[in-house]
């Protein structure tokens, strides 16, 4: 009867266990479509709530395309760029990857409109408290709005060596950092005068090893970036030990088997759409002011033509002739309105 009592309670933890984990499923599937809802009345940041809280319930990488479609038609372009970023890193075989990197360099060129570009910052492990210039600026995963220049980046969190490093932004591309803090080895010591210093020049020697790109250089996919190892670092000169492998940063998708909430999200929509529609409504404006303007002609010369005088009927073909030449005249006008329109927005989506 003794030993049956502990299995018991395992059975029960376990079945527990998966209850919670329904739930959980359940619950993210429910806000899942509720975002789906709010974003299809155009509720733009009512359903990127409820996506960033369908992700938190249950994380997918896909979720993250749609809070950056959210973002993008609130015009809000560093939470959009921050949001396809993470799409990109949690998603690596997106087969919309190329048009995603398109909508991010947009984002950059309006962001270098205004002397700005994002800074993204990336941590294994992630929450690690972020300072700039000193200041606290949150946890990672994280992504701050800054002007070109040299910034002092630095990380903490408990457990592991600080890492830190100078980081500069770019006045036409977008940074990203990505940081592993290695474990720490030290025993916890009281806090003593002048601990302050010492931290500072901890981070600056940190054993963290970095990796640091502008975010066109194969984001989420981790090939081709350079690793850089910190002073101080274990297998440096001067230390017995051999370096560590760099941790892998690279996020990852679910494990297979995992339901995912969205199917791949399908190419953003052509953007040449309205043009094509004002270029087919230039045409079929001249098209119709063609047949008006031969109509009346037509009248015309049957007016010209009558050998015996008759009032009422001339008088018809008269009226006839004028509704129909200026029926042709507002079309065409509407022709060369459309094919003016047509022209700017032809332009105006090539540019941005």
């Amino acid at each position: 009867m003794s030993r049956g009592v502990p299995v018991l309670l395992a059975l029960t933890c376990l079945v527990a266990a998966g209850q919670a984990h329904a739930d959980d499923v359940d619950q993210a599937k429910a806000r899942f479509r509720r975002a789906v809802d709010l974003y299809r009345q155009q509720r733009w940041s009512e359903a990127a709530d409820e996506f960033e809280a369908a992700y938190r319930t249950k994380p997918h990488g896909t979720i993250h395309y749609n809070v950056a479609q959210c973002r993008e038609r609130l015009e809000e372009w560093p939470a959009a760029f921050r949001a396809y970023s993470d799409y990109l890193r949690e998603v690596p075989d997106a087969k919309d990857r190329a048009a995603v990197r398109t909508a991010m360099r947009k984002i950059e060129d309006r962001l270098a409109k205004v002397g700005t570009q994002v800074l993204l910052v990336y941590s294994d492990p992630p929450g690690a408290r972020v300072t700039l210039d000193g200041v606290d600026r949150g946890k990672t995963p994280l992504h701050l709005v800054l002007p070109p220049g040299g910034y002092a980046l630095a990380l903490r969190v408990d457990g592991h060596e600080p890492a830190a490093e100078r980081v500069a932004m770019s006045a036409s591309a977008s940074t990203v950092v990505e940081l592993a803090l290695e474990r720490s080895t030290a025993p916890l010591l009281p806090a003593q005068p002048g601990a302050g210093h010492a931290a500072a020049a901890g981070a600056v020697a940190g054993a963290a090893r970095a990796t640091r790109r502008e975010h066109g250089e194969n984001l989420g996919a981790g090939h081709g970036a350079t690793g850089a190892t910190g002073h101080g670092a274990p297998g440096a000169p001067g230390h017995g030990a051999p370096a560590s492998p760099a941790p892998d940063l690279t996020a990852r998708p679910p494990p297979e088997g995992t339901a995912p909430l969205l199917a791949a999200p399908a190419a953003p929509r052509s953007r040449m759409l309205p043009v094509w529609i004002a270029a087919g409504t230039a045409v079929a404006a001249v098209a119709a002011g063609i047949w008006f303007g031969a109509s009346a002609r037509s009248d015309e010369q049957a007016l010209a033509s009558m050998t015996t005088p008759n009032g009422s009927e001339a008088s018809q073909l008269a009226q006839s002739a004028r509704t129909k030449a200026r029926t042709a005249n507002v079309l065409f006008g509407v022709a060369g309105g459309a094919a003016v329109a047509a022209g700017a927005l032809y332009v105006l989506e090539a540019k941005f």
